[in-house]
This record gives C-alpha cells, structure tokens and sequence, in this order.
C-alpha cells in the first residue's frame, strides 16, 4: 500500500501558531477586563479576541490531534482502490478530482481545504487535507492522484 501522508514538522507548526494566536486573544479579553484601557480599547479589544478566539481556534482545534497522531497518513492507495480510512472507493468508480481551498464560513469558522473525488454515479468523495499540506505538495498530489486515475482508472474487462 502506498499513502499520502503530512509532515508532522507542517502539523506542529500549524497547531502552535493557532496557540500563539489564540492566547494573545486571551489576553486582549485579558486587557480590556482587567487593565486600566480607555472605553475604544476595550471595544477593539474585545471585538478582536472574539473574532480571533473561534477563527484560530478552529485551526487549533483540527491540527493539534493531528500533530499528536502517529499515523500521519491522509490516503492510502494501490493499483485497485483509494482509501481515507473511513472509505474504500476503486479506481474505476472515480472520473475526476479536484481541489477546494480554503476559505470562511459564516461566523468566521474556518472551512479546510478538501480533495474532492468526482465519482461516476455522480457522487462526490470529499477528503479534508486540514491545512496540513503546503500549497507545494497539494500541486504534487493533485498530479500524482490525476495521474493514478488515468492509469488505474480504465474498467477492466
């Protein structure tokens, strides 16, 4: 079996810099409870840490289990099938892939960037990569999993 897999080093880096961020948000509520600030202080206070505690720590929330996981794969693949862990799908049932990036959602929670696997009976297969892969391994996977398609793709009969 083959995988695609993420670097711990990018899970670590992503989860302690949504820490970082989520603590200095603490610490504007902090500031604007606690220390002697003028009443528009305490609104931009307040204003960012409740704007930057759910929108960091949603990161947080998805990429330090990540970081703390032993297996580091994303998707396991061979000549007959692809799977995420959760779902065995073949070859020949898949048309095309492609790739979400990442964007927000309302209330400023983060939606993760996700592979989506095209099926032939018109499903979609969306694979969450949790901002755990840099923008240079998406492009690489795209390709290899593109090319894994063509070449494993074809029914046999």
């Amino acid at each position: 079996m083959n995988a695609i897999s993420y670097r711990k080093s990018v899970a670590w880096g992503k989860a302690l810099g949504s820490l970082l961020f989520v603590l200095a948000c603490l610490f504007l509520l902090y500031a604007a409870f606690f220390m002697d600030t003028s009443f528009i202080r305490k609104f931009f206070c307040i204003t960012s840490a409740i704007i930057g505690i759910p929108f960091f720590g949603g990161y947080l929330f998805v990429s330090l289990p990540k970081a703390l996981k032993s297996d580091t794969q994303l998707l396991t693949y061979d000549q007959n099938s692809i799977s995420d862990g959760k779902r065995i799908v073949a070859w020949e049932e898949i048309a095309s892939i492609s790739y979400s990036g990442p964007s927000i959602r309302e209330w400023l929670l983060p939606k993760f960037p996700k592979l989506i696997f095209h099926l032939k009976n018109r499903e979609t297969w969306m694979v969450n990569t949790y901002y755990l892969l840099t923008d240079t391994e998406v492009q690489s996977v795209m390709k290899r999993l593109r090319g894994l398609i063509s070449r494993n793709g074809k029914e046999m009969k």
